[in-house]
């Protein structure tokens, strides 16, 4: 319930001071496309859920640029997109397997069956919940293999992810990136495109 009031307060925040990214917004995803996201392999955690009935996802428009109002440009992915997803992971591990990567892949460094994307940006890099048994179950981690990110841990749970990101939007709280640097979001309306979130990276 927590979760599902700060996504609203986010959403107000987002139609008065960034309406391109409030328009990215999807509408709730049908019940049975979450039911299916993990193909009853595992149970959804309960924050995938709850984001799920509110917005399938935050790029109704993939070919826009807002939608991207998690640090750093990150879209949340919808139903079939996180669908999909997992099933790109479990090929990943499955493919580590083979090739006898076990120890660096599927022990959880690279890619996990359990790993279950929730975005992804445009270098390739992808957030995951962690629906592994254990404390860092529904922890929020970052890979990116464009940057050497394998498996390094950005917030506690999604519902943390959308606690910082609201906080850092109506202060201007920084928030710490997976490689250490500090990213600080600021409104942008240039180029004739409607107002939008755009995070800058600060070093050191």
């Amino acid at each position: 319930m927590e979760l599902a009031r700060t996504v609203a307060r986010l959403g107000r925040w987002l139609e008065e001071h960034a309406p391109g990214d409030f328009r990215q917004l999807a509408p709730p995803a049908d019940p049975e496309l979450i039911a299916a996201v993990t193909e009853n392999r595992f149970e959804l955690h309960q924050d995938v859920r709850t984001w799920l009935a509110l917005h399938d996802g935050s790029a109704l428009d993939r070919a826009g640029v807002a939608g991207t109002f998690v640090p750093t440009d990150f879209p949340l992915l919808g139903a079939v997109g996180i669908r999909d997803g997992l099933r790109a992971m479990e090929e990943e591990s499955a493919r580590a397997v083979e090739d006898d990567e076990a120890a660096a892949c599927v022990a959880g460094v690279r890619a996990d069956a359990r790993w279950l994307p929730v975005a992804l940006n445009h270098t390739g890099g992808r957030l995951v919940v962690d629906h592994r048994e254990g404390p860092a179950f529904g922890a929020v981690l970052e890979l990116d293999p464009s940057i050497g990110l394998n498996g390094v841990k950005r917030w506690d749970s999604l519902s943390q992810l959308f606690d910082s990101v609201l906080d850092a939007l109506v202060h201007g709280t920084p928030i710490a990136t997976a490689s250490g640097s500090k990213a600080v979001p600021r409104i942008e309306d240039t180029r004739g495109l409607p107002p939008h979130v755009v995070w800058d990276i600060h070093h050191g």
